[in-house]
C-alpha cells in the first residue's frame, strides 16, 4: 500500500532542485535527450530552425572558446543527413526570468564564428506576435544566423500531440513524451511557471513576500562591504555575473532583484541568506575602474 510522503520514482524527477540553475541543466538535458530518443519529436523542434532531417544528437554544456574568453551554451543540437551536418546552439530559462540581450548577442556571434547554423531560446517568456523574439538584440547581430524561441507551453503542447498520436502504436514512446510532460508541468522544473509557488526554489529566483520590506542592511555577525571600489563588488556588479553560485561565503550582486544594480546578497556557501545590503553612492569624483 503506497504510504503518505512516498514519491513515485520517475524518469525525470523533480527532487533535488535547489536553484534555477539546477532547473535550467535539469530541463534542458531532459528536453534535449527526449528530443534524440524520440525521432518525431526532436524533428518537430527543429524543423521550423530549417535542418535537415537526420539523425538528431544532442549534448549540454558544451564549451566553445572565442577569442580570449570561454562560452558555456546550455546545449547543443546536431543533425546529419548524409554529407550535411547542421548544429544549432540551445539558451534556456526557466521560471519568470527572461532571456538575456547580452547573452544572446555573445551566442550569435559565437554561432558566426564556429559556422553555428542556428541559435534556439527557450523561456517562458511569450512574443507579441508570432515569428518574433521576445528579446531584443543589436540589429547587426541578426541575419547571418537565425535565432528562434519556443516557449516551454510550445514545447509541451508539442509534446502532448506527439504523445496522443503514438499512444497506440508505440506505448514505449509514448510512455517517455508522458514523462517529459510529467516533469515539465510540475512547478519545481520551472517550465510553465509564470509566478513563484511555495514548492519552487528559491536560489537565485524573485520570492513574493507580501511583509514589509526589511531595511535593507547587513546583519551584524556579517562583514559589510566597504564600498563600490573594492575589486569584489566590482567583478559583482558586471552586467554579466558567474551562472555558478560562488564558492566562497561573501557578498555578491543579488540574483533575485537584478533591476537593482547596488544591491548586494549575503551567499553562506552553500546557500543565499535573507540579509542584504545596499551599497552606498560613489563619490561623484570618485570613479570605478571596469
Amino acid at each position: 500500500m503506497k504510504k503518505i510522503g512516498w514519491h513515485e520514482a520517475r524518469l525525470i524527477p523533480t527532487t533535488g532542485i535547489n536553484s534555477q540553475v539546477e532547473q535550467e541543466r535539469r530541463a534542458t538535458a531532459a528536453l534535449l535527450a527526449t528530443m534524440t530518443a524520440v525521432e518525431r519529436f526532436g524533428r518537430a523542434l527543429t524543423e521550423p530552425l530549417e535542418a535537415p532531417a537526420g539523425t538528431i544528437e544532442t549534448f549540454t554544456e558544451v564549451p566553445f572558446s572565442s577569442g580570449d574568453n570561454e562560452c558555456l551554451p546550455h546545449g547543443v543540437i546536431r543533425v546529419s543527413d548524409g554529407g550535411t551536418l547542421w548544429t544549432a546552439l540551445v539558451e534556456v530559462s526557466t521560471g519568470p526570468r527572461p532571456l538575456r540581450s547580452s547573452r544572446l548577442e555573445a551566442y550569435l556571434d559565437l554561432a558566426t564564428e564556429h559556422d553555428i547554423d542556428a541559435l534556439l531560446t527557450i523561456s517562458n517568456e511569450i512574443p507579441p506576435v508570432a515569428g518574433q523574439h521576445p528579446t531584443t538584440v543589436a540589429k547587426e547581430k541578426l541575419g547571418a544566423v537565425p535565432m528562434l524561441h519556443f516557449p516551454w507551453s510550445t514545447i509541451v503542447a508539442e509534446a502532448v500531440v506527439e504523445r496522443e498520436e503514438c499512444s497506440g502504436e508505440d506505448p514505449s514512446t509514448a510512455w517517455v513524451l508522458g514523462e517529459l510532460i510529467h516533469y515539465l508541468e510540475h512547478p519545481r522544473s520551472g517550465a510553465l511557471l509564470f509566478e513563484i509557488t511555495d514548492d519552487a526554489p528559491t536560489t537565485y529566483l524573485p520570492r513574493i513576500d507580501t511583509a514589509p520590506e526589511r531595511e535593507l542592511n547587513p546583519v551584524a555577525d556579517l562583514p559589510a562591504p566597504r564600498g563600490p571600489v573594492r575589486r569584489e563588488i566590482r567583478i559583482a556588479l558586471r552586467e554579466d555575473p558567474e551562472p555558478e553560485p560562488p564558492g566562497e561565503p561573501g557578498w555578491y550582486r543579488d540574483q533575485e532583484q537584478q533591476e537593482n544594480a547596488d544591491r548586494m546578497r549575503w551567499w553562506d556557501g552553500s546557500t543565499w541568506t535573507e540579509h542584504v545590503y545596499r551599497l552606498p553612492a560613489a563619490p561623484e569624483n570618485e570613479k570605478v575602474d571596469n
